[in-house]
Parts: C-alpha cells; structure tokens; sequence
C-alpha cells in the first residue's frame, strides 16, 4: 500500500528543544542551530529553502531518523523524493547508520523509480504484466520508427525525434491520445501515431519514462484503497 500521512497519528507531546539548547539525542549532535531547527520542526508540512553546500541532506535524513526515533512515523510511512539515484543511494546509506530500521520498508528513489516499484507492487489494477520492461529513450525512439514504417508515416514531415517529443508531452501533461486536442491533419496524424504507439506497448508489455508516471498517476486517481 503506497505510504498514508506520516503525521496522521504522531503524539502530540513533542516539541522542538528550546532555542539555545542543545539537544541530547546523538542523531542532533553535528547539526549546527538552523539545522537543528529544520530537523526538529513540530511534526506537519514544512517548506526548507537552502542552497548548495548547506547540509540539505543532512537535513532531510536526519530529520526522517528524527520522525521514527520518536515516533512520528514508521518506515512505511516515508517517502523521500530524489532527482538522481546517487542522491537515494546516499539517503538510504545515511539512514542506515543512523537507526536500525528496515530502510527497504521506506519509499526512497527518484521520482521514476518509487513509481516503477508502485507499478509493480500493483501491476494487475495498473493494467500491466508484473514483469513489464522500461523503454529508455532510444528505446523509445526505435519503437516509433518501426511504427512509422509499419504504417508509412512520412517520416520528413513527422521526424521520429519530434513524434517522440510530442508523446512525452502529452504524457508529462496528463493527456492520453483521446485527450489531445487536434486541429488539423497534422495534429490528427501525431495522435493517429500516439495511439499506435501506446497500442503496440499494451501489446508488447512495456512502458516509457513519461508512461511510468502517468500510469501511476491514473492507478492512485481511480484506486482510493492503493491511494
């Protein structure tokens, strides 16, 4: 089940320490005083803002350590979020030596890895083989120029690169074939190609990046008990 609000039933009697004291805890003891306030915020939603070099990491580590040591949240609750999958490797690794939790039991990946894993956890209500693949971009790529043959697109007046640009797109907008809006033969010809396109990856059981995130985006929409 994807993670509920961490903070749903986090005691209520826990409160940062007061400004100028230190805390005692070891998990608080090499943060300097912003930190320190950053990482024993009051349980709830709190916007950091920092720049490079300033312990962003640090923070946000310690700060889930700081949840589950005192009960805020279980792992299962967690999810941390990053761009690149050194950044997870790293927050896995620093959570690791800092509780002895089952850091496996967190949601910690980059934005297309926690929804490959949701996807899996929940291939069937998502329309998927469990063992679906992942198209990288070239991959995607090759699989609209066979298309284009296939179905003798004009691939001088609808390039593969540009067909390919105009699927993410409309996937990173939330728009499946039936909802792209066309005004001419040009555009119809680009849905035409992005309904084959996303018909031969049905048949084929795969997905692309942009599919990854959409897909998962539908299944937590229309499945409350997973959501």
């Amino acid at each position: 089940m994807f993670p509920q609000d961490p903070f749903s039933s986090a005691p209520d009697d826990l409160v940062p320490p007061p400004a100028g004291v230190r805390p005692t805890s070891p998990l608080l003891q090499n943060l300097n005083d912003e930190q320190l306030a950053a990482v024993t915020l009051p349980a709830g939603h709190a916007l950091i803002l920092a720049g490079a070099g300033s312990g962003k990491t640090r923070v946000l580590t310690t700060r889930i350590a700081w949840l589950l040591q005192n009960g805020y949240a279980t792992p299962g609750g967690i999810l941390a979020v990053t761009f690149t999958n050194k950044a997870a490797k790293e927050m896995v690794a620093r959570l690791s030596a800092m509780l002895p939790v089952n850091v496996r039991g967190m949601w910690i990946g980059t934005f297309h890895g926690l929804c490959n894993r949701l996807l899996r956890a929940h291939h069937k209500a998502a329309g998927l083989p469990q063992s679906f693949q992942i198209l990288d971009t070239q991959d995607q790529l090759s699989a609209i120029k066979r298309l284009c043959k296939q179905y003798n697109v004009d691939e001088e007046r609808f390039p593969p690169k540009q067909l390919s640009y105009f699927i993410a797109g409309c996937k990173e907008e939330g728009m499946r074939p039936g909802d792209v809006p066309t005004h001419d033969s040009d555009s119809r010809k680009k849905v035409e190609v992005y309904q084959l396109y996303e018909e031969q990856c049905q048949r084929e059981g795969v997905v692309d990046f942009g599919e990854l995130m959409l897909r998962s985006y539908e299944l937590l929409r229309d499945n409350e008990p997973i959501r």
